[in-house]
């Protein structure tokens, strides 16, 4: 692996600088092992607002070992390409926690892929940081990271994150997490909006075969045609959109989705039908298959 670029070498420096200073703004992770303080409740108010997400290139330094020189998207060895993809902040179980995910395309070569991932997808990957109380402030832990949590996207590109409509997350009863990411794509003429999931299990609740995030699936809620309905000309204009509910279950574990659509959608020859509440489909997790299935 070679060094980091001398920009990196800086950013360190300035983080260890902070760290002996008992500051708590420095947008690298930070890692955390000493005894945590209290705070009085202004200050830790105050050092709560003003702590920011990681930067996107920190995500992909701690998760790929490779430096970037502050891009968000670079090759590594064997010809890969890795990028940033996605953030979110959430709490569980009264922890507070942000989550970089990043991409990385098959690459070339004896070094670029094991023969198992789909060329047409991309590798998806996870840093996750804790926000910690230490010496009075506040400020990200060192981070778990996972360079593959499953595979998605076409034509070796991510699922593009559709920032329109907002993620949607779930804390179940037995301590998981379920994260819901707006995503679209455009498809033989039409704009499908879809949501990406994932699921967070810190504690390893259950039995799946990923560590601490997997991405269980997608799930389709809408879609526009315009593009190739020519105006009606070519076939029925439709456009639909629609709502992602959670539903709890009985037992506590992961949720059920429901998803209920508005719009339109193509009837046969000529004709177009509104949809509504009766036209509602409902996911369910399957443990075998490890995703969301209607």
């Amino acid at each position: 692996m070679r060094l980091p670029h001398m920009k990196q070498l800086s950013s360190l420096l300035l983080v260890a600088i902070a760290i002996a200073a008992g500051g708590c703004d420095a947008q690298a992770p930070q890692s955390a092992d000493a005894t945590t303080g209290t705070p009085p409740p202004q200050t830790k108010e105050k050092d709560m607002s003003e702590l920011k997400p990681p930067s996107a290139d920190s995500v992909l330094y701690f998760i790929y070992q490779r430096d970037g020189d502050g891009a968000v998207s670079y090759k590594v060895d064997g010809g890969a390409t890795v990028s940033y993809w996605y953030g979110h902040a959430f709490e569980l179980n009264g922890k507070h926690y942000f989550t970089g995910f990043g991409s990385r395309s098959v690459g070339e070569g004896p070094e670029g892929d094991n023969g198992m991932m789909d060329p047409e997808h991309v590798a998806i990957s996870q840093a996750t940081f804790t926000r910690l109380e230490k010496d009075g402030k506040v400020e990200w832990s060192k981070p778990d990271t996972d360079g593959y949590v499953g595979e998605f996207g076409r034509l070796g590109r991510a699922d593009e994150v559709d920032t329109s409509r907002k993620a949607q997350g779930y804390a179940t009863a037995d301590g998981r997490y379920v994260l819901a990411v707006p995503t679209r794509d455009f498809m033989n003429g039409e704009e499908v909006q879809s949501f990406a999931m994932f699921l967070f299990d810190p504690d390893g609740k259950d039995a799946l075969s990923f560590r601490q995030w997997g991405y269980v699936g997608s799930v389709r809620v809408g879609g526009d045609n315009q593009a190739a309905c020519s105006d009606g000309h070519v076939m029925p204009c439709t456009a639909s959109t629609g709502d992602l509910a959670f539903e709890p279950a009985s037992d506590g574990g992961l949720p059920a989705l429901k998803v209920t659509p508005t719009g339109n959608t193509n009837a046969g020859p000529g004709k177009v039908r509104a949809l509504g509440p009766a036209d509602a489909v409902t996911y369910r997790f399957d443990a075998n298959a490890e995703r969301y299935t209607p």
